[in-house]
Parts: structure tokens; C-alpha cells; sequence
């Protein structure tokens, strides 16, 4: 907060007065000069200022916001930058042949430059007019010929009407701190909702009716709360009144989307505090609903809080979090509760069945059950089974065929991780934890070696492609020059007749 503070220090008055302006009249416009915000250009990164180049070049309009103005203003590093423009995605396409649409809900552009993607959205218009209204059960070809749809509870399914105006485009942004936008051009900040105030103030606030936004989109409530974990900011009472009676909609959002909501929660350095906001709001229970009696054990509880407090050191080591890893955690309360009951079961059986047998069969019921609420990916699913199979597998440390057969798989340092996760609740553990460590260090050694030779590799391949396009362009400098509007298109048009002839096109 003190950072931002200082950022736009000399304007306090200012953001004042346009926060009463917002909330007397709905929207305010306030724009800062570069004078008083501080982010220089040299913080934004050069291929997102090749694509407002590229967009304002064609005369079209183009911004940068959301959460990459942000966290510039916040001092932290943005991991990606959005771009909004009153070009349609079709226009965005043929300034940019890198670039690709995606989506049918919101239609977006993704501007690709090698390993980095830039989304470019279309202005949002708010206008109601030709909202179609669907069933669940609502044919694709009804949804097809609509630019907006809403279900019967108020949920957009389809949102494609484009604005005119950036101030249109506000208007349809989801939190206040997400619709600061930054022009390129003069490099000041536009603000028409009060986000600059609510930004220096450590303020949560929703656009709109926030029962009417959560309805439209239920994924905004967790996008609330995870902003609030990740900043430390408070939530608007308006904004956090409806979470409550609104959570139940969270039913009516698709797995996949549900999948990467938990993800962006969890493995992005906040995970800890997306635990504790997520009980507060009782969503833990809806996202992870075989939970049940662990959500209030102590132990359960400990032992999350614990994992989630090392996964976010990691995050800010620089190191990777895996969502498997993730849902090893949240799940082996309820994975071991499964087993005990089966053994129990097992026990009175007429016929038995081994101990490998009743652990595959546990984790596949537990997963099969999660996979209706987040969608695991079948690879993230295979995994987080072997890692809960091979904590058993970990304790026959007396058998030389299971060390040597654990020690050569994929999954032993996973496991061995979690096996010493636990060992910090379950002291027992901690003859295996020291018997499997030097197994460890050696698997760790030979993984890194394996890397150095893979990263050495595409090193050297790059260093010959760059030779290579250095050589042509050497020998043909004409080739390497930017093709005309005319090329482009010409282009265009003769690839998509090849689809059609190939009848790829849908």
C-alpha cells in the first residue's frame, strides 16, 4: 500500500472526489498523468507494446488493463498484460497473422510471440437488447446465432456484444482495481470507477449490481476472494453481502473453469491465505464437497495450512507448484477415511481383496468424485493416484525389488515429498524419511543432470536456427521485410480456400 501511496502522491484529493463522483453518479471519468502514477514504459514488456503499436498503427483504439496495470501500481512484476481494443477479433486477426481466436462465452484474441501470449479482448458493450434467454438443454445452433445469452438464472452462456467506447468497456470489468486503464500514447491512467481510490486504500468493490454480476458470471465471487488473499485487501460490504446467499451458482460453472479457478487459488503464492478466506466464506466446502467433517478438523487443518505455507515459499523461491500436489493434500483426508472404511469392510468379506487393490480403488472413487466439481486432467489424475499408492509402497523399505523398482519411477520424488510432508503430524514417519533421503539426493542429481543436457540441447538449436535466419537474411534481405496489407490478406484468403477445399472449416 505504501508503494502506491507514494506512486500517486499529490492526487489524494482527487481520487476522493472521484470516488463520490462514482458513487453518486455510477461513473466518473479521472484520468492521471505519468507525472503523478510512475509506471514508465520501460515496466511494460515490448511485445505487449508491439501489439498496442501494431492495433493504434492499423486506427484502432488500444489500452492496456487489468490485473497488469495492477500490479505495475502495486510494484509487483505482472506475469501477463491484457489489452483492450474497439477492434473486432477478426481485425485484430489480420494486423497480427500470430494470432489466433479463441473462446466462444467471450471471444478473445491471443497474440502469440514464441513462448509468450498476449490476450487482446474487443471493448464489451452492456447493452441488453437481443439477450437471448436459453435452457441447459438449448440447442447449439440457438447459442450460435446470438451475441448474448443468459441461462435461466441469470447466467451469461454467451457475451459478445462489442462496445464503442473504452467507457462501455468499464462498465462490463468485473472489480474496480481490474478497469484502470493505461494509454500508451499520453502514458497516463484512465479511471472511471474509482478503482485508483480503492487500489490506495486497500478496497475490493464490484462493478455494478452485484447480485445481477454474480449471477452473470458465480466465478466472479471466488475471483473476489482470491484478490483479497492475494492483496490483503478488505471486500466492500455490497460486494461481500451476496457471496453468501449467491455461492450455490457455483454449481452452474463448468468443471474446467472451476479446475483453473482452484488452481490460480492455491499455486500462486496465496494459497495459505485462499485457505483461510475460503473457510470464512464457506466455499471450501463447495469446491472440495467430500470434505464434509475434515473442513473442521484440527489436524486436517494443520496439516493444510502447513503444506499451503511451504508450497507459497516455493511460489516466491522461483519453483514450481503442481496441482497434483495440490490436490494430494486437500484430498488425503478424505482418501484415507475411504481406505479405513474399505479395510473395515474388507475384513468381514468372504473374499478378500490385497491392500494395493483397496488403495487403487479409494483414490479412483475420491478423484472420480472431484473430478464432477474441478475437472483434474487425466496425467494430474494418474499422478496424484500414484503418489497416495506409493505412501504405502514407501514403508517396505526392507524389500530390495520395491526400492529399486520406486526409485526408477517418475512419481518417487513426488511421493517421497509428500511422505515427508507428513512426517511433520506422523512422527513415525521419520525412520522412512531417512532411510529414502540419500535415494532422493541421487534421483534429484540425475533429474537436474537430465535437465542441463535438455536445456544444452534447445540451446543449440536455437543458436541454429538464428544462424540459419541470419544467413538468409544476409543472402535476401527483401524476404525478411514485413509483407503489405495486400500480402496479408491475399494470404489469408488462399489459406482459408485451401480449408474449405479440405472441408476442415466447422
Amino acid at each position: 500500500m505504501d508503494k502506491i501511496k507514494a506512486l500517486l502522491k499529490g492526487v489524494e484529493r482527487q481520487l476522493e472526489e472521484s470516488k463520490e463522483r462514482v458513487e453518486r453518479e455510477g461513473e466518473w471519468k479521472l484520468v492521471i498523468p505519468p507525472s503523478h502514477h510512475g509506471i514508465a514504459q520501460e515496466d511494460i514488456p515490448r511485445y505487449a507494446i508491439r501489439v498496442i503499436e501494431g492495433l493504434v498503427a492499423a486506427g484502432y483504439q488500444a489500452y492496456l488493463v487489468g490485473g497488469g496495470v495492477r500490479d505495475l501500481l502495486l510494484g509487483f512484476k505482472p506475469k501477463d498484460f491484457d489489452i483492450s481494443t474497439n477492434a473486432t477479433p477478426e481485425q485484430v486477426c489480420r494486423v497480427f497473422t500470430n494470432s489466433r481466436i479463441i473462446g466462444r462465452r467471450f471471444r478473445i484474441v491471443h497474440v502469440v510471440f514464441q513462448n509468450v501470449i498476449v490476450e487482446v479482448t474487443t471493448f464489451r458493450s452492456n447493452q441488453s437488447t437481443g439477450t437471448v434467454k436459453v435452457k441447459t438443454a438449448s440447442t447449439p445452433r440457438r447459442l450460435r446465432d446470438s451475441k448474448r445469452a443468459e441461462n435461466v438464472d441469470g447466467m451469461l452462456v454467451r457475451d459478445n456484444f462489442y462496445g464503442r467506447s473504452i467507457e462501455e468497456d468499464a462498465e462490463r470489468r468485473d472489480f474496480t482495481i481490474n478497469a484502470i486503464y493505461y494509454d500508451l500514447r499520453s502514458h497516463s491512467l484512465i479511471d472511471f470507477h474509482g478503482g485508483l481510490y480503492d487500489l490506495t486504500h486497500g478496497i475490493i468493490d464490484i462493478i455494478g449490481d452485484p447480485e445481477v454480476r454474480y449471477a452473470e458470471d458465480p466465478v466472479r465471487m471466488i475471483r473476489a476472494l482470491r484478490f483479497a488473499a492475494k492483496l490483503g485487501f478488505t471486500i466492500t460490504d455490497r460486494t461481500a453481502a451476496p457471496i453468501l446467499e449467491c455461492a450455490d451458482r457455483l454449481t452452474s460453472v463448468s468443471n474446467n473453469r472451476l479446475y483453473d479457478e482452484v488452481n490460480k487459488l492455491f499455486l500462486s503464492g496465496h494459497g495459505a491465505a485462499s485457505f483461510r478466506i475460503l473457510k470464512q466464506y464457506h466455499f471450501l466446502g463447495l469446491l472440495f464437497p467430500q470434505l464434509g467433517k475434515w473442513e473442521g478438523d484440527r489436524d486436517f487443518n494443520a496439516f493444510t495450512c502447513y503444506a499451503l505455507d511451504s508450497s507459497d515459499q516455493r511460489y516466491r523461491e522461483d519453483k514450481r507448484n503442481m496441482p497434483h500436489f495440490l490436490y494430494c493434500i486437500m484430498l488425503w483426508k478424505v482418501f484415507m477415511s475411504r481406505v479405513l472404511e474399505a479395510q473395515a469392510l474388507n475384513t468381514a468379506a468372504y473374499e478378500t481383496h490385497s491392500v494395493a487393490k483397496i488403495v487403487q480403488d479409494a483414490a479412483e472413487d475420491v478423484l472420480r468424485k472431484q473430478y464432477r466439481m474441478t475437472a483434474i486432467p487425466y496425467t494430474t489424475e494418474s499422478t496424484i493416484g500414484s503418489i497416495w499408492r506409493n505412501q504405502y509402497r514407501l514403508l517396505s523399505i526392507n524389500d530390495p525389488e520395491t526400492v529399486a523398482d520406486l526409485t526408477s519411477k517418475r512419481s518417487f520424488r513426488g511421493s517421497f515429498d509428500f511422505l515427508k510432508l507428513r512426517a511433520n503430524f506422523e512422527p513415525y514417519l521419520l525412520p522412512y524419511v531417512a532411510f529414502w533421503q540419500p535415494h532422493y539426493d541421487v534421483s534429484s542429481r540425475r533429474a537436474q543432470q537430465l535437465r542441463e543436457v535438455r536445456d544444452r540441447q534447445d540451446q543449440e538449436q536455437f543458436d541454429r536456427r538464428s544462424k540459419r535466419r541470419q544467413k538468409y537474411a544476409e543472402r535476401s534481405p527483401e524476404a525478411y521485410q514485413r509483407p503489405t496489407a495486400a500480402e496479408d490478406n491475399d494470404r489469408l484468403a488462399r489459406a482459408r480456400a485451401w480449408r474449405a477445399a479440405m472441408h476442415l472449416d466447422p
